[in-house]
């Protein structure tokens, strides 16, 4: 590289000074390292160191390795690219024996899994170093390893160092988060929906893979919980996952196999327990983590056929196609458990916190087919419902047609039944009269022709009633005129006729209408036949709730008794029609004049 080039270079030579372990304990980075003399491997990025064994050595020791490369020499300013360093332990970075950078927090949860983004050049604008020397101090037994370097402009190397860090830590704290939020909604249908297990069982699932990618995120800050029980959590949430979604997985599919369900959880709570911080170091339940993976796997190894069997047997697709995404969740923990384990390279990602997503897509495509469900049923509730309403109406429509054909005829033979005692009453008692006057021949032809011109007004009066009049008086009263005024002029009579607007009556039925025209027809034929009159008035009137009909005449004046006390058998007929009718029919003397004066008040309606 010229001198005025900052084109990205990849470190794949380096050299490799591994020194034996001789301190007991970590101790902060010296801020100056002096060159250091001794046999310097050449070696290929990415690289791993010595691996003696899966658990440190008691009492630990620490163990020093160191990694040396020259820094190309450019005019603009260099950036050291990192993808990944892993070590129970601590990393410090130094530009020509000047320590440039170190890791915080703690020594066993040490952010390993953040990409390392550091500029070279000095502050005040030295140039960058020519030498870097990269020493991780790492526990005995537990080895330590870096990924491939990288060295060169911001320009170059920045796009690669931002999607190395989406992809290691951002996205997996994201889907942490969304994982946790689907977690909390379905903790809230469980809460509603008892009955159903595998919400609840979805939300412990959850709360583990967000304490399980904590595994992956850091530095840890050790003031907000300790490393001892920071490890205990992380390393133990992985294998609880495992056998939680082995349940979820049986509860999805109906079915229970308590035997496995009960050494699943069993095995899980041995492990808990034998890697309790009570009588655990941090380094000894980091180096009992790869213990615990690989009993977590043979748990899961055991349950997979067991468990795809069963979704085979149910009838949930969803299930089957859970039980068989185990299969390539197997696949995922090798990789990670050989990755975490320093059998793969350290370029490659962890995968694990991406396998959460199709679990959690299965679940929300669980979500969705029964929610789906639920709206099917309650439209064919509503469907059911609308059928059976349907149903009712029209059994309602049919008593109601049952009942109004009932009333009719109810209605028709009361009709028959009044018409009949009117008949009687009227035109068949005046017939009656009638012939006996023929048989005994006393009768002239005078008298007979009365007695059957009355039998004519009775019918007349009769069909009159029946007329569809609409509850209108004045149509009643006009029909009623058309019938009375030939008779009255007939006999020298004079009739005075006037009638307002009048509201309806919706009272005036047939029967009540013939009431109203048997009084009239009374009040006119005792006026014919006793009061001598030459002229008559009929007039009517609306106020106070009141219809009143007038009959006036100016022949010689009489006042009966209030309620037709002591009159004839007429008068009686008159107010107890009037009283059917709940109306008033009252007589009154002309002052200073001759005649009577007859008032029928009618009610507006009978409420």
């Amino acid at each position: 590289m010229s001198p005025a080039s900052a084109e990205a270079v990849r470190h794949g030579q380096v050299e490799v000074l591994e020194l034996p372990p001789t301190a007991s304990h970590f101790s902060d980075p010296p801020p100056q390292q002096a060159m250091l003399q001794g046999s310097w491997q050449p070696v290929s990025l990415p690289h791993i160191g010595s691996v003696r064994g899966l658990a440190p050595q008691e009492p630990p020791r620490v163990a020093t390795i160191f990694y040396r490369l020259s820094v190309p020499q450019s005019e603009q300013p260099l950036f050291l690219y990192l993808p990944r360093w892993q070590t129970v332990g601590q990393l410090a970075i130094y530009g020509d024996g000047r320590l440039l950078w170190h890791s915080r927090g703690d020594k066993v949860w040490n952010g390993f899994n953040t990409p390392l983004w550091l500029a070279l050049n000095a502050p005040d604008g030295r140039a960058p170093p020519r030498q870097l020397l990269l020493r991780m101090d790492t526990t005995e037994g537990l080895g330590a390893g870096v990924s491939s370097l990288w060295l060169g402009a911001e320009e170059e190397l920045l796009s690669s160092y931002r999607l190395r860090l989406a992809a290691q830590v951002l996205l997996p704290a994201g889907i942490g988060v969304a994982v946790l939020a689907l977690g909390l909604f379905a903790l809230g249908v469980w809460s509603q929906r008892r009955q159903e297990p595998i919400y609840g069982l979805f939300f412990i699932t959850a709360v583990l893979y967000c304490l399980r990618i904590l595994h992956f995120l850091g530095p840890l800050d050790t003031r907000l919980i300790s490393a001892e029980w920071f490890g205990w959590i992380t390393i133990n949430s992985i294998g609880w996952l495992v056998a939680i979604t082995q349940l979820f997985i049986l509860r999805l599919c109906e079915r229970r196999m308590r035997w496995l369900e009960a050494g699943l959880l069993g095995f899980m709570m041995l492990s808990t327990l034998l890697t309790l911080p009570l009588w655990q170091s941090a380094e000894h339940i980091a180096g009992l983590a790869s213990v615990c993976y690989l009993g977590g796997g043979i748990m899961f190894l055991i349950s997979l056929p067991l468990v795809i069997r069963e979704a085979h047997r149910s009838e949930s697709r969803l299930a089957r196609w859970l039980a068989w995404g185990n299969l390539l969740a197997l696949a995922v923990g090798v990789h990670d458990w050989l990755l975490q384990n320093y059998r793969l390279d350290l370029d490659a990602f962890y995968l694990v916190p991406y396998w959460q997503i199709g679990f959690c897509l299965l679940f929300c495509i669980v979500l969705g087919q029964r929610y789906l469900a639920s709206i099917r049923g309650l439209e064919l509730s509503h469907e059911v419902l609308a059928r059976r309403l349907a149903e009712r109406e029209s059994e309602l429509e049919a008593s109601h047609r049952q009942l109004r054909e009932v009333e009719r005829r109810e209605v028709l033979a009361g009709e028959r039944q009044r018409l009949m005692q009117d008949m009687h009453d009227g035109l068949g008692s005046s017939l009656t009269g009638a012939l006996r006057m023929v048989g005994r021949g006393a009768s002239s032809s005078a008298d007979l022709e009365r007695v059957l011109l009355d039998c004519i007004d009775e019918l007349k009066l009769t069909i009159d009633s029946l007329e569809p009049i609409e509850a209108d008086l004045v149509l009643l009263l006009a029909t009623f005129r058309s019938r009375l005024q030939p008779r009255l002029e007939a006999a020298g009579v004079h009739l005075r006729w006037a009638m307002g607007e009048l509201p309806e009556l919706t009272w005036l039925t047939p029967g009540n209408a013939l009431h109203v025209l048997r009084i009239l027809q009374e009040v006119i034929g005792n006026i014919l036949k006793h009061a001598s009159a030459s002229k008559i008035s009929m007039l009517t009137s609306y106020a106070d709730g009141c219809i009143r009909v007038v009959v006036e005449d100016n022949g010689a004046g009489f006042q009966p008794s209030p309620q037709g006390g002591g009159a004839g058998r007429g008068l009686g007929n008159i107010h107890q029609r009037a009283a059917a009718l709940r109306a008033k029919a009252e007589w009154q003397n002309t002052e200073g004049q001759s005649g009577t004066l007859f008032i029928l008040s009618l009610p507006l309606s009978w409420s």
